[in-house]
């Protein structure tokens, strides 16, 4: 007759195994290591809340990773697991504020409106760039712009779709800014 070992007296090893036996839970293995995951997470994102959601991220992460990967040291394997998930977060939110920042940098009223504009050398600079558009984009920001005409009349104008013209002023806008940043 085997002696039956309690859980929490079980190496991770063989907990993994009873996991994936369908015999245990993984919660054995959360309440080893969860202390270890929070601890990472707070040095990663540097506040309670966001290193809280991880940590239970991770271990719903983990909990469908462990049937399908070998595991040989759980310890060194969930910190690995745990490192990439919040650089993996902090990337994504990264990414996320960078397109934020060059949405609200190329609506921005200094550049895109001259009427608004005080400062002689972006006059300059927005002149200049304007030549250097291409040509539908050149018109479709004069008229948007500097005519105040809308997107609509722009496209009855111009004899586009007014997808076009909402492509021709954002890309305008973005080559704008692109070229203005550049002089």
């Amino acid at each position: 007759m085997s002696k039956i070992i309690p859980l929490k007296q079980k190496s991770d090893a063989e907990l993994i195994q009873d996991y994936k036996d369908g015999k245990a839970d993984i919660s054995i293995l959360y309440n080893r290591y969860a202390r270890l995951v929070y601890g990472s997470c707070l040095k990663h994102f540097k506040n309670k809340a966001d290193a809280d959601d991880a940590v239970s991220e991770i271990f719903s992460l983990i909990s469908k990773k462990l049937k399908t990967h070998e595991v040989k040291s759980f310890k060194s394997w969930l910190y690995t697991v745990t490192k990439n998930y919040c650089i993996e977060v902090l990337r994504k939110n990264n990414r996320q504020r960078d397109k934020i920042s060059t949405a609200e940098s190329m609506y921005s009223e200094t550049i895109f409106h001259p009427d608004n504009v005080e400062d002689e050398q972006m006059i300059y600079k927005l002149s200049k760039c304007m030549e250097a558009l291409p040509p539908k984009q050149k018109q479709s920001i004069d008229l948007f712009y500097y005519q105040k005409m809308g997107y609509k009349e722009i496209a009855q104008q111009l004899d586009i779709s007014w997808d076009k013209v909402r492509s021709f002023i954002q890309n305008g806008r973005r080559n704008l800014k692109n070229c203005i940043e550049k002089k």
